[in-house]
């Protein structure tokens, strides 16, 4: 699934059903630091324009990763 949150608030929410300790893997170019969805969550500013791939719900095994990068 795609998401493009424009806030924090949209991120939390795109990321709601995502664990905690699944992989983040962050494209280059990318101005945001993260290696787990917790570390997205805790992030204190979302860069406009950046895309989240991740898998659908029930769709999550533990090689799953959500990724991040640039429109």
């Amino acid at each position: 699934m795609r998401c493009a949150p424009q806030t924090l608030h949209d991120l939390r929410i795109c990321l709601d059903h995502c664990p905690a300790d699944m992989k983040v893997e962050v494209k280059r170019d990318v101005p945001v630091i993260a290696k787990t969805v917790a570390d997205l969550r805790s992030l204190a500013t979302w860069p406009p324009g950046l895309i989240l791939n991740f898998p659908r719900p029930g769709d999550r095994y533990p090689e799953s990763v959500v990724e991040v990068e640039a429109s």
